[in-house]
């Protein structure tokens, strides 16, 4: 997973939980609940990476300085949720 900044990738982390409403993350860059993200998704049987953004809403510091992070989608468009299972499903299998 890829933290994005004008596209350009910016911070890297892992996605520890992923479902239709939302992510936890683990990244070493700081963010503050309240900051909206644009992540790049990539997962082991995906053909494309998904873009996505999110809501940081709650923030737990671990190990030093990598934190664990919830991020709540923005985009809860009826495409993005039917994009986001199809990924979700084939992850998983």
């Amino acid at each position: 997973m890829a933290i994005q900044d004008g596209g350009v990738p910016y911070a890297y982390g892992v996605v520890a939980n992923i479902s239709e409403g939302g992510a936890c993350i683990w990244t070493d860059v700081s963010l503050e609940p309240g900051r909206d993200v644009s992540l790049r998704l990539s997962f082991p049987r995906g053909s494309q990476p998904l873009d996505a953004r999110g809501l940081v809403v709650w923030c737990e510091p671990r190990d030093g300085e990598s934190r664990r992070y919830g991020l709540q989608w923005r985009d809860r468009s009826p495409a993005r949720t039917a994009r986001l299972k199809t990924v979700i499903a084939t992850s998983s299998t």
